[in-house]
């Protein structure tokens, strides 16, 4: 055994108390006993609990639990590296536990529960908060009983631990060769280690149906012809609704007024998850990510996709108004809102809003106020250019940290985010009552036309 192990020796009964099983004491050691099946829905699709493309080595050793996982990070250090959610679903505990130190567990549905034990803090998430695959809920650590910096992970079938399949691909993590520890129950071999690739790259990365939804028909939602994408941004021009999305590194547009002819602007290499667009003087203007690098094309210049110098942006979130002509890019920065305007040659500066998702951010501005919100432990807060950017808690909790947008609607502030798989409005003329719409999807963009609230989502 290296000191890359865990030796956790209680912490697979830790888990397991948390999710229903019982634990009794069996001649002097520590066996579980699995509570009944509930018949478990589907097995999620799984991914790898690591950063996408990194390849981690996965073991177990004798008394550790069977289908328990110990993850090394192969390419350097484990320690400090994210944690991310294996599949979508709602945390049902972040906090600390004495064996499994900093740990979470996340409720997937249909029966499927997932664990991320000894993280090196306090994990990024709360109880009660909906997660998305691919979304970052801690850092890998050696906190609780653990000799070394590594993640232990545990997949959960109606309480009662099961092999682990990632990407649809069997771990081969089965038996820890000891007969007093279960579920198994079986003596030997320990189940050798293997190394596997992440495809966790998030959901936000795939192609899917967008959607359009208005407050005038109770947020029906309804397929934009066969329109496709990762990220979606939306205005209104001359009473035409523009939509533009992201497929495969490529921006497309189309029209409400065309019948929603989605044409390729031209524009490519772009991140999957970072588009915004305003108009200014009837000029259109789309700002994207590439390789860190904010860029921006118009409508005016062929979309030719311009370099702003805007450096060390997230790839997964961007937002931009048009403030009495003249545009403002805001992106995250090493966990820090910046801000850079054209008529200042695009100088990205620090507004001070820190801690915050860099997968999450949205701005509008009402009166000549700016108002940046954004998302910090699952709840919504609001900073604005009026108050010195203090991030304030809007009291909207709960939500995912990788979809937020906002409008301006005659004069009242309004949120849109994803909790729990649906999109959910919040104003700030009723106290930020956080109310769902019904509508489904994991990420969204807002706009309005005519006194009618749109939303597109995919």
């Amino acid at each position: 055994m290296t000191g890359l192990l865990a030796r956790v020796l209680t912490s697979g009964c830790l888990a397991l108390a948390t999710v229903g099983a019982s634990v009794l004491a069996v001649a002097g050691t520590t066996a579980v006993v699995a509570t009944p099946a509930q018949a478990a829905g589907p097995r999620p699709n799984f991914q790898m609990p690591v950063a996408c493309g990194e390849t981690w080595r996965m073991a177990t050793y004798y008394g550790h639990d069977d289908y328990d996982i110990d993850l090394t990070f192969t390419g350097g250090a484990s320690n400090g590296r994210p944690v991310l959610a294996s599949y979508s679903g709602t945390v049902t505990f972040a906090g600390w536990g004495n064996s499994g130190g900093w740990y979470v567990i996340i409720d997937h549905g249909g029966g499927w529960r997932t664990l991320s034990l000894h993280m090196i803090e306090a994990p990024m998430v709360a109880a009660g908060q909906w997660v998305s695959t691919g979304q970052q809920i801690g850092r890998v650590g050696s906190t609780g009983n653990s000799t070394g910096p590594h993640l232990h992970y545990e997949q959960v079938r109606d309480g009662v631990k099961t092999e682990s399949y990632f990407n649809g691909v069997a771990s081969g993590i089965t038996s820890d060769g000891s007969p007093s520890t279960g579920p198994l129950y079986i003596s030997g071999p320990t189940s050798p280690a293997r190394n596997m690739t992440s495809q966790n790259c998030g959901q936000a990365t795939s192609n899917r149906q967008v959607y359009e939804s208005g407050s005038h028909s109770g947020w029906q939602m309804l397929p934009v012809n066969s329109i496709t994408g990762s990220a979606t941004a939306s205005m209104v021009l001359n009473g035409n609704k523009l939509l533009y999305t992201v497929n495969g590194g490529r921006v497309y547009e189309a029209s409400s007024d065309t019948g929603w002819r989605n044409l390729w602007t031209g524009i490519s290499g772009v991140s999957n998850n970072a588009l915004a667009a305003i108009n200014v003087d009837g000029v259109k203007y789309v700002y994207t990510v590439v390789g860190g690098m904010v860029h921006e094309a118009s409508s005016g210049n062929g979309w030719r996709n311009l370099n702003t110098g805007i450096s060390g942006a997230s790839a997964n979130a961007l937002a931009a108004i048009n403030l009495n002509g003249v545009k403002i890019v805001y992106t995250v920065v090493g966990g820090a809102v910046h801000e850079a305007a054209s008529n200042s040659g695009w100088r990205n500066l620090n507004t001070g809003v820190s801690g915050v998702s860099a997968n999450a951010l949205a701005v509008i501005s009402v009166d000549g106020v700016k108002y940046v919100y954004t998302v910090v432990g699952g709840m919504v807060h609001e900073a604005s250019s009026g108050n010195g950017w203090r991030n304030l808690n809007s009291g909207i909790s709960g939500v995912s940290a990788d979809a937020l947008a906002a409008i301006n609607f005659n004069g009242v502030k309004i949120v849109y985010t994803v909790a729990g798989g649906t999109v959910h409005e919040a104003a700030s003329n009723s106290g930020w009552r956080n109310l769902s719409s019904g509508v489904r999807g994991t990420a969204v963009s807002a706009t309005s036309n005519s006194g009618v609230k749109i939303l597109y989502t995919v």
